[in-house]
């Protein structure tokens, strides 16, 4: 099966069709996702799996890339689906994936969707007690018992990933507090419609060391003995995702952290010519309460990973744990525990290095007296991650794409909208040389949340199209670009 997804040349190739044809075909700014790629990391989990411990499951987590296409793909390998809402649920169920094999996430699932999820047999993770108390209710009403897993949060782990995308910490709107539950275990008894059979615990996005999933997955295991031990039966324990994507290599991260420290040293003594962070900020370097900001310790989200993807799976599968103040292997902690199904639910590591993004140059010039600027004929909003983060990508010129100047072009990369805030890149991006007007951007990495997160017809610009490409020749149109009536109507 073919996977290269981007090929460069001088016309080169984006998942299977030359350039020139999808600027002839398709109006720019563009989403392209590549269904080799999706496939080859599905398997790839899969197999960590069925050689290390054949009771894994994988469950593509649907907010990702929402679509038919993309689910029936997680189907036909095999997988579930990780839901959050009525419509995910619905789209992963008319793609064929049965409910059984459907988890129900979120912090504040309405009735009906409660309703539906007990009616059709769905997985349900109650996010807290006061929930589980709700579901009991609903399924008395119903006459149905229902499989349950509780969420679990009030982890000390440090800084694993950026605030914004780390969900299992003291202060989250997300789980339940990690101390009330051995109290609250005991009290099971109560509930006559609901079992709970496990634990769950999503720790949060891009979580690039395996020390944080390897203390996690201890304190599930030690609830599930204390769950045996109360008369249940734990059957599921359930990591959740945040499985890394390896966005630069090692070398490029480590430039890239260097410059950015080095850029908010020089602006802090007055010199603006060195900063690397839009508006000079110190980026994911971390701080004290007073302000000073430590240049060797970086709290924020990290975009290179020793153990990407699969690889952390097996990091963990193969790693240590602590019990009881004894250190044993995981996957033995696992079978003393009576062999739980090991659920995962990877997202952003099965979409993520599928996609790519194409956006034509608008205009460059020059801001803050000493820093390029390149303005796309695309809004933040169609690259709704930098609203919330500054992800650290790797951009390049895709036409004439083997002309290269001297030295890299660096540039900040900015958006079309009409507010200050529509920055695609807030870290300087390294071009192979200088753009010009109507040259086409490609941003590699963005086949998960990119198109979707924030994607809005602001300025009454159309949210961009999104294709799936399934390297045998075909393409999938998975939302057509917005019409004038789409936006205005």
């Amino acid at each position: 099966m073919k996977n290269e997804l981007f090929i460069p040349d001088s016309d080169p190739t984006i998942a299977g069709y030359p350039l020139s044809w999808w600027k002839k075909h398709h109006e720019l700014p563009l989403h392209i996702f590549y269904e080799p790629i999706i496939r080859q990391n599905l398997r790839a989990f899969k197999c960590i799996f069925e050689r290390l411990y054949p009771k894994g499951q994988v469950c593509f987590a649907a907010k990702a890339c929402t679509h038919k296409p993309v689910l029936k793909i997680a189907h036909q390998e095999d997988c579930g689906a990780d839901v959050a809402s009525y419509n995910e649920a619905r789209c992963a169920l008319e793609a064929g994936i049965p409910a059984s094999k459907l988890d129900l996430n979120g912090n504040c699932k309405e009735d009906f969707l409660l309703r539906k999820a007990i009616d059709l047999g769905m997985n349900v993770i109650a996010d807290c007690i006061e929930e589980i108390e709700q579901i009991e209710i609903i399924a008395r009403e119903q006459k149905k018992r229902v499989r349950v897993l509780l969420r679990i949060s009030g982890y000390d782990l440090g800084q694993v990933t950026d605030d914004s995308v780390f969900t299992a910490g003291l202060w989250t709107k997300f789980g339940t507090p990690l101390g009330v539950v051995p109290d609250f275990i005991n009290t099971l008894d109560r509930f006559t419609h609901v079992q709970v059979v496990g634990f769950h615990t999503h720790i949060g996005s891009q979580i690039t060391k395996v020390e944080p999933y390897l203390s996690v997955i201890a304190q599930l295991i030690t609830l599930g003995h204390l769950l045996n031990q109360a008369g249940g039966r734990c059957e599921v324990i359930n990591i959740g995702g945040g499985f890394p994507v390896r966005y630069v290599d090692k070398s490029t991260w480590h430039d890239t952290t260097t410059r950015i420290g080095e850029g908010y040293a020089a602006f802090r003594r007055g010199d603006l010519s060195k900063s690397f962070v839009w508006h000079d900020g110190p980026a994911g370097f971390g701080s004290d309460d007073d302000f000073h900001v430590h240049l060797d310790h970086w709290s924020g989200e990290r975009f290179y990973s020793e153990h990407p993807k699969e690889k952390m799976l097996e990091a963990l599968l193969l790693g240590e744990i602590t019990l009881d103040g004894k250190k044993i292997m995981t996957v033995e902690a696992l079978r003393q525990l009576g062999e739980p199904t090991l659920t995962i639910e990877p997202g952003r590591s099965i979409m993520e290095d599928s996609g790519v993004t194409l956006a034509r140059v608008g205009i460059v010039k020059t801001v803050a007296h000493h820093h390029n600027l390149v303005c796309l004929e695309m809004g933040i909003t169609s690259h709704g991650e930098s609203l919330i983060e500054k992800p650290v990508k790797r951009w390049e010129i895709a036409n004439e794409n083997t002309t290269r100047a001297a030295k890299p072009f660096e540039a900040f990369i900015g958006g079309n909208l009409c507010f200050s805030g529509d920055m695609i890149s807030k870290y300087k991006v390294l071009l192979q040389r200088p753009p010009k007007r109507g040259d086409i951007i490609l941003i590699h990495h963005t086949g998960a949340y990119t198109s979707s997160l924030f994607a809005s017809a602001s300025n009454s610009y159309p949210r961009p199209a999104r294709i799936l490409a399934t390297g045998e020749g075909g393409i999938e149109l998975l939302k057509k670009r917005d019409s004038y009536h789409d936006i205005v109507e």
